[in-house]
């Protein structure tokens, strides 16, 4: 359904604009536009975004674009960099970022958290759509764990049931590479969202990252071409799975808030 010019100027000016200064210009805006017609309103205002874009401090607005665009990096690149590297095999990026993931998870979070308590908005209400958009990622770290836990502790049992059935492993290959990048998708969505809404839609992109991340070490221990198998070789791989998982939801938690 096609959004009503009030609803588009509210979203581009939430977008452009700091919640302090939104919320101003929505309600001088808001006796304006009560009870005339779309196309007088676009003869004497303009569109909604161009309405919006007259008033905005460049400076305010670049400072959210340089956070933006680093919070979008950190979930993006762990995200695609594995559908790339099965392309491109001289493509590194994602094992070097597997060897940081949580001080990348930690940093990330406590950026989101700063900010939006700072500049993002916050209903009456709890909008549960949160909550349901994080079944996804829910769903996408209980694959990478169930796949993680058969490699570190039925390696033998595992390799030769890929041996006789090559195309089970194609398969959760495939299945690690997707469901990165939709997990990696879904955090984006609630990172826009927290700037858009309400600020508690700051866990999806918190939660969304955190099974980005698990999903890409669970691929990159996977796909690596290190043979070594000592007594308590998967130890430091399970540490870093509980790891990631623990502090994201840590960071989900406080996300909430």
């Amino acid at each position: 359904m096609k959004r009503d010019y009030f609803s588009r100027l509210s979203l581009w000016a939430r977008w452009y604009l700091s919640k302090k200064e939104a919320a101003e210009v929505l309600e001088d805006y808001r006796e304006i536009i009560d009870g005339r017609s779309e196309e007088e309103l676009r003869r004497d205002i303009g569109r909604p975004k161009d309405a919006v874009c007259c008033l905005v401090q460049p400076a305010v607005y670049q400072r959210w674009l340089k956070v933006f665009a680093v919070l979008s990096a950190a979930v993006l690149i762990p995200a695609v960099s594995p559908l790339l590297h099965h392309r491109l095999f001289w493509w590194n990026i994602p094992y070097a970022v597997n060897q940081i993931p949580e001080a990348m998870l930690l940093a990330v979070w406590i950026l989101s958290f700063l900010w939006f308590r700072q500049n993002g908005g916050r209903t009456a209400a709890f909008p549960k759509a949160v909550l349901l958009w994080m079944l996804v990622p829910a769903a996408g770290m209980v694959w990478a764990w169930y796949i993680a836990s058969a490699a570190l502790y039925q390696l033998t049992v595992l390799r030769d049931y890929l041996i006789q059935h090559p195309l089970l492993g194609q398969g959760i290959h495939l299945t690690l590479l997707w469901s990165g990048l939709a997990m990696g998708l879904i955090s984006l969505l609630g990172l826009i969202k927290a700037r858009l809404g309400d600020r508690r839609w700051r866990a999806l992109y918190v939660f969304g990252l955190t099974g980005t991340l698990l999903n890409l070490s669970v691929w990159a221990f996977l796909t690596s071409m290190n043979l070594d198998v000592h007594p308590g070789w998967q130890t430091p791989i399970l540490i870093r799975c509980i790891s990631i998982t623990v502090l994201g939801l840590a960071g989900t938690a406080v996300s909430l808030c």
